[in-house]
């Protein structure tokens, strides 16, 4: 993918606090914004990219294959930064 055609780091943030809590209460309360901001975030990233992320669930969510590998991506490509 062209640097160009990134998704926004803020979408990619939100996602992989998502992933890695599954929640996307917890997300925000980790990132310090509003549920309602990360679940916008994540909703613009699966539409930019053309694929479901995450499952949304009444008790719990869970990450679809897609959201799997870019999960693993993710945390790879942040812990390579940290």
């Amino acid at each position: 993918m062209a640097r160009a055609l990134l998704p926004p780091f803020a979408a990619l943030r939100a996602f992989e606090a998502v992933a890695r809590t599954l929640s996307f209460t917890r997300a925000a309360e980790e990132l310090g914004v509003t549920q309602a901001a990360v679940s916008r975030q994540v909703a613009l990233l699966e539409r930019d990219l053309r694929v479901r992320l995450v499952e949304r669930r009444a008790r719990h969510n869970e990450l679809t294959q897609a959201g799997h590998r870019l999960a693993t991506a993710l945390h790879e490509g942040f812990d390579g930064i940290a």
